[in-house]
């Protein structure tokens, strides 16, 4: 690279740090044209295409300077990124291990083939790559939290815990591993010892976000509603301009138009409007301003509350925000809905009832996204198919899936491991009226904890609830059933991660489901 283009290549990668993507791109693009053999300009251009969410030419990219320089294992480190944004896994892997080859000791490498391996579900071998990028670079806080979490989803929370806190020793822990400490605490000392914890960290940084949201799950998770919601006010969801907590609203709010500003997904919107009534009771009027990705929600709610813009008279308000501003300590009934169409010839088209619904994964699937950078979350709700498919097995009747965004591969293990055919309807989804109207003329109804959920309970049905540990807040750290989803059976993933038990039951309960009259309708 010649001295002209080497100045451009250090303006460029400035314009990259920035986050100003487009100059960056048309600096490193103006030095490839005038230089193709530019290979530092050509890998900058795929870190562009990664971070602007274009895989495919970021693979182009990258095998460029591949291409140009062989044996820089930076730029091989890169390319598997790459592959990994595009789907390619397998090319991936490859890609990692060919600069692993070359430098053994590349702990990035061995951190992102890890995530690679996860992300195909070799969890075991995964673990191994965890284990040698942390030992590579003990005190990388992304290595560090990678590894805890991994040991987590192995079921042992107290090898996390030891290794966070010798990382941390005693010293305030940085923020982003607040969060992992508090909540290997909670697993291996219990939930008052990790409340007790974020409340000595809060008395030492006041304004520590992640201390407050976490303790707010902390505090949910066993009932504590009051002090929670409070606490659940610091989430980072909330307009980021927002510097302080608003104030509570008023006992009487005659007069005033309410703008309930949708945040979240689908069924969090739908949960958080249980807390409306109470605001009509105190004399408020009610408008619902739902965010472009939950559209769809508003034909569900046509003629029980007004679907707006925002307006000079409207006092805007989170929805998220409205337990804590109401200053509740209610688990207040779901939000009514009615199912505006009959599904049961629909699904008496498909076989015999009685009709089971199934769910088996819910939430962002970063296992199968293209955000290789982000970590896979721990609260990710999922049940392998082929666990599930094997507790179905002897239902009567008809197997429906309502799985979002399924793939062959699941639907195949649901059919050979239940010995069934299995429907897939999951097209509903797309038209939350249709999916209303199966929901109330299905039989029975088996799902981790997703959308159709807070419909089933919108329409006064009940559901089998299968609940990975940790569980999420909603469902409780305590056993037993949840408190806002009163009727609905719960089987609870052991804290060792084995299904074994909470299955057996499930499959129990089935039968004797299967032998009773059918529920009735909505």
């Amino acid at each position: 690279m010649n001295a002209s283009s080497a100045a451009s290549f250090a303006a460029g990668m400035a314009a990259l740090d920035g986050g100003d993507f487009g100059t960056a791109e048309r600096i490193f693009q103006a030095i490839v044209e005038r230089e193709p053999a530019a290979h530092q300009a050509w890998l900058a251009l795929a870190v562009v295409a990664i971070q602007t969410g274009s895989p495919d030419l970021a693979v182009e990219r990258a095998r460029r300077a591949v291409a140009l320089d062989r044996t820089n294992t930076g730029y091989l480190n890169k390319l598997g990124v790459a592959y990994a944004e595009q789907g390619d896994l397998r090319a991936s892997e490859q890609a990692f291990r060919r600069a692993l080859k070359i430098r053994p000791a590349y702990a990035a490498a061995h951190h992102n083939l890890a995530k690679a391996l996860q992300k195909q579900g070799r969890l075991s071998e995964s673990l191994k790559e965890f284990e040698r990028a942390y030992r590579l670079a003990p005190s990388t806080t992304e290595f560090q939290l990678s590894l805890c979490r991994t040991y987590r989803l192995h079921g042992d929370p107290a090898r996390a815990l030891a290794l966070l806190r010798a990382a941390v020793g005693d010293a305030l822990p940085p923020a982003a591993v607040i969060p992992e400490l508090a909540h290997c605490i909670a697993e291996v000392e219990g939930g008052e010892a990790a409340s007790a914890w974020l409340r000595g960290v809060l008395a030492q940084q006041p304004d520590c976000q992640p201390a407050h949201y976490t303790l707010a799950l902390m505090l949910l998770s066993v009932g504590e509603w009051l002090e929670g919601w409070k606490q659940h006010l610091w989430r980072r969801h909330r307009a980021p301009d927002r510097a302080t907590p608003p104030e509570a609203l008023a006992a009487r709010l005659d007069g005033r138009r309410i703008l309930l500003r949708g945040e979240y997904g689908l069924g969090d919107i739908l949960f958080f409007l249980r807390f409306t009534p109470e605001l009509r009771a105190r004399g408020a009027q009610i408008a619902l301003e739902l965010p472009p990705q939950v559209a769809k929600l508003a034909p569900l709610l046509a003629g029980q509350i007004e679907i707006a813009r925002p307006q000079a008279s409207d006092w805007p308000v989170w929805i998220a925000d409205l337990p804590s501003l109401l200053q509740t300590a209610q688990t207040p009934a779901a939000f009514p809905l009615r199912a505006s169409a009959d599904a049961r010839e629909r699904l008496a088209a498909l076989g015999p009832p009685p009709h089971l619904g199934i769910t088996w994964r819910a939430g962002t699937d970063l296992r199968r996204s293209r955000e290789f950078g982000v970590e896979q979350r721990i609260l990710f709700k999922e049940i392998p198919p082929e666990l599930l498919g094997r507790a179905l097995r002897g239902w009567p009747g008809t197997l429906v899936s309502l799985q979002r965004g399924s793939v062959p591969d699941e639907l195949r293990a649901l059919r050979e491991a239940s010995r069934k055919e299995v429907h897939d309807l999951s097209a509903v989804n797309e038209d939350l009226r249709e999916a209303l109207a199966v929901l109330a003329a299905l039989d029975d109804y088996v799902a981790v904890s997703n959308t159709n959920i807070h419909l089933c309970a919108g329409l006064g049905r009940t559901a089998r609830v299968l609940v990975p540990y940790p569980p999420e807040w909603r469902w409780m750290r305590t056993e037993g059933n949840s408190p806002w989803f009163p009727g609905f059976s719960v089987y609870r993933q052991d804290a060792s991660r084995d299904w074994s038990a909470p299955l057996a039951q499930l499959r129990s309960d089935l039968a004797t489901a299967a032998r009773s009259p059918p529920r009735a309708r909505a």
